[in-house]
């Protein structure tokens, strides 16, 4: 009897723990769904927006024109704190720009360009759990929050506000491992506009990707992480060469992306560091010595990460 009684127990304790499991995978696959759709209907979309990036070094704000043209998505974003800076991006590549046209240059780092990545429906956010965190209301919009928490616990985790009538995305924060709010992007108005008002016409952006083009990424099939480093598996080498930097020198240098967020890392001779971190919004910078050269990460990864990267740095390298 007490034997039927033990295998009926551990029937039971069975059952509620596939129960559980299941429960947990369907809420999975639903958030994971609903996800998709934000995506989908943001690199869809033709409207124009003003979007408050709240973070460290304080609070701006910027005019953002998302359009959809034969199916593919354009973006502008221009500073509304009267600087002259904001960039373009036509599939994801694209270059900066002043207020006045009368520069057009190389895409450099923003703060924003989190969100412009998160967003596109090409990119899949990979070793991610996805949870439904709830509903509220946000910049008077009903929302659902959507929790995106990276399986290794090393990246930066994302929630995403989406608008429960449009679909659209209501706000991105960016959080480090260590539960630390490190950029909110929230959307105080937003109005559908038309793909006619695109602000560069796309021989503008075949002219900087032509010049892009004339600097190739040098990757071969042969192309082997350093040994050095200690690169999490989420992370695939997509580039590996030389840089000139401003002064005319040239540092080697590997490049990282899990699809959504990149990093680099540099490697140059010996030097004195006076600065080993700094951080502005998602972007971080990390350097450490060996006997021989300097190491730095920089990117849109958190600190934890960067320090992960560098832990096989020694003597001997």
């Amino acid at each position: 009897m007490i034997k039927s009684f033990f295998k009926t127990a551990v029937a039971s304790v069975m059952a509620v723990f596939l129960l559980n499991s299941q429960a947990l995978a369907d809420e999975q696959n639903q958030c994971k769904d609903l996800f998709s759709k934000v995506q989908e209907t943001y690199t869809n979309g033709n409207f124009e927006a003003t979007i408050i990036n709240t973070a460290q070094n304080g609070m701006q704000m910027y005019a953002l024109a998302h359009f959809s043209k034969g199916s593919i998505p354009y973006t502008t974003w221009k500073s509304l704190n009267n600087e002259d800076a904001g960039y373009a991006l036509r599939q994801a590549l694209g270059f900066d720009y002043n207020h006045n046209r009368s520069y057009v240059g190389p895409l450099s780092w923003h703060q924003t360009l989190i969100w412009d990545k998160v967003f596109n429906s090409k990119n899949e956010l990979k070793g991610y759990d996805c949870t439904i965190a709830g509903r509220t209301r946000l910049a008077g919009r009903k929302v659902t929050v959507l929790r995106l928490a990276p399986v290794d616990d090393v990246r930066y985790a994302f929630i995403v506000s989406k608008d429960d009538d449009t679909f659209m995305p209501v706000e991105l924060v960016v959080m480090t491992p260590s539960k630390m709010v490190t950029t909110r992007l929230t959307v105080s108005a937003m109005h559908a506009a038309s793909a006619q008002n695109l602000d560069f016409p796309d021989e503008t952006f075949d002219r900087i990707e032509k010049i892009n083009a004339q600097n190739p990424k040098n990757l071969s099939a042969n192309t082997a992480v350093w040994n050095e480093l200690n690169v999490p598996s989420n992370f695939k080498l997509v580039a590996s060469g030389r840089q000139e930097q401003a002064d005319g020198t040239f540092l080697d240098f590997q490049s990282f992306t899990d699809g959504i967020v990149e990093f680099k890392v540099y490697k140059n001779s010996k030097a004195t560091t006076n600065i080993q971190t700094a951080t502005d919004g998602t972007l971080t910078v990390l350097r450490k010595n060996s006997d021989k050269h300097e190491y730095a990460v920089v990117g849109e990864i958190p600190l934890e990460l960067s320090a992960l990267v560098l832990s096989k740095i020694s003597s001997s390298y």
